[in-house]
């Protein structure tokens, strides 16, 4: 009796495509997600472009050869990717500026760029901290960068001029304690340059095992001291209220409710319309499947944006969400229209691909939750590996997402409104040319509701 009990519901299983998908698929891919995006923190023989590397921009303005051998021993750590200008074309590009490099943190295009000041030479190696400042420009969204930069700019510091630091050491010392004798000089200078020499080969063995632990742990911790920045703070407005990470975090969390509320709401209302066989008698009136459908998509679009609208809303009251400025607030309701358009329109299309609603709950549960570790609304994408990245623009979250933050953490405190809409059309545009796909693929696919 067991036996058959066993085989009943193992064909009753096999039979349902969904449940056998969320039972045996869903785990594995979503293991599969989380492996590659955890897995690739732990490093690896990527060298320096692999995909845990974290992509800098470093910014030399002292210019001597003392700030120049600590920019190549940040180059060949393995944990970092430095860039210090734009791609060679034809020509020989310009280094990045501060201006520059400040700019493309704040877009997003980078999460940190570091400053090495004029004048960084001259008080670098002194013991007693007052060494001139190495700015981290940083998007505060990344808590993990400021840290990793800081620590291994220590570790660059120690592997990549051991002869300085003995030279300042010991010129700290004379000071305190006595001038050498001649003899003592001579040795020193002998092994000043043993130590040079090996520089470079210190600083590639740092780029293998250096990390931002081990050099905090050093009592040399603070060979160079950071001032970190936050890339978006306006420093023409140093008293400007700073943005509340809320912002980078609602848009994600939004999305992915939005997607839920979408397919339970638009698809599950057509699917329990043929159920009842209303469907079927609306059909059979006046009324159009393409009147029909279009309905549904426009009263779940309003349902969406007032969704979202609401919770942003609450951000701003109870979070500090900074909504009503101009700029963001015209961003968000232009933003807020396309993504429920879109979301919406998945919704009906979802309903037309499933035949029940049991089967909507399992497909859509599927479909939106791959989306969303993939797209960035469960996981922050800085900490995916950089293929990760290319994978999120095959997802409606991705797209969604980047033009919410767009317009409340990578925006231009300067933009005029104008500017500041033209940085989200593109986002905009790959909305709306979803929302007009998704439509269109359901009232194709409703062609069987027409032929019942």
């Amino acid at each position: 009796m067991i036996a058959t009990l066993l085989r009943i519901n193992w064909i009753n299983l096999r039979r349902d495509k969904v449940a056998l998908g969320l039972t045996f698929v869903l785990p594995i891919v979503f293991f599969s997600i989380f492996a590659a995006i955890f897995g690739g923190m732990g490093g690896g023989s990527g060298g320096s472009g692999g995909a845990s590397a974290t992509k800098i921009i470093v910014v030399d303005l002292d210019r001597t050869e003392l700030s120049g051998r600590i920019v190549e021993a940040l180059d060949g750590q393995e944990a970092l990717s430095v860039s210090t200008g734009p791609k060679p074309t034809e020509e020989e590009p310009a280094p990045y500026t501060r201006d520059q490099a400040r700019g493309l943190v704040r877009q997003g295009r980078y999460p940190a760029a570091v400053i090495f000041p004029a004048g960084f030479s001259e008080t670098f190696g002194d013991f007693g901290g007052g060494g001139k400042p190495v700015e981290v420009i940083h998007d505060p969204a990344n808590p993990i960068v400021l840290h990793t930069i800081s620590g291994l700019l220590q570790a660059a510091a120690m592997t990549a001029a051991p002869d300085v630091l003995m030279e300042k050491g010991m010129g700290q010392f004379e000071a305190a304690g006595g001038t050498l004798t001649p003899t003592q000089r001579v040795l020193l200078g002998t092994f000043k340059g043993l130590l040079r020499g090996g520089g470079a080969a210190s600083a590639d063995r740092a780029g293998e095992s250096a990390t931002s632990e081990a050099a905090s742990s050093s009592p040399f911790s603070g060979l160079i001291p950071v001032e970190a920045i936050d890339a978006g703070k306006n420093e023409e407005e140093p008293d400007a209220k700073p943005r509340s990470i809320v912002a980078y975090y609602a848009a994600g969390i939004g999305v992915m409710f939005l997607l839920f509320s979408m397919a339970n709401g638009a698809g599950g209302t057509l699917l329990e319309e043929e159920e009842r066989g209303t469907l079927e008698r609306l059909l059979a009136s006046n009324v159009s499947m393409q009147s029909l459908l279009f309905g549904h998509w426009l009263f779940f679009a309003l349902t969406g944006i007032a969704q979202v609208t609401l919770m942003f809303v609450w951000a701003a009251v109870l979070f500090g969400l900074d909504l009503w400025s101009p700029n963001h607030l015209v961003g968000f309701a232009v933003m807020t229209v396309a993504t429920s358009a879109s979301a919406s329109a998945f919704g009906i299309v979802l309903a037309a691909l499933c035949k029940s609603r049991a089967q909507l709950g399992g497909t859509s549960t599927i479909v939106i939750l791959i989306m969303s570790a993939l797209g960035g609304s469960m996981v922050p994408r800085f900490i995916m590996p950089a293929f990760m990245n290319t994978t999120a623009l095959f997802t409606f979250n991705g797209w969604a997402l980047d033009g919410y933050l767009k317009v409340f953490w990578y925006e231009d405190p300067g933009a005029s409104l104008g500017r500041a809409m033209i940085h989200i059309l593109p986002q905009v545009s790959v909305l709306v040319v979803m929302a007009i796909a998704f439509f269109g693929a359901a009232r194709f696919l409703a062609k069987r509701w027409e032929a019942a």
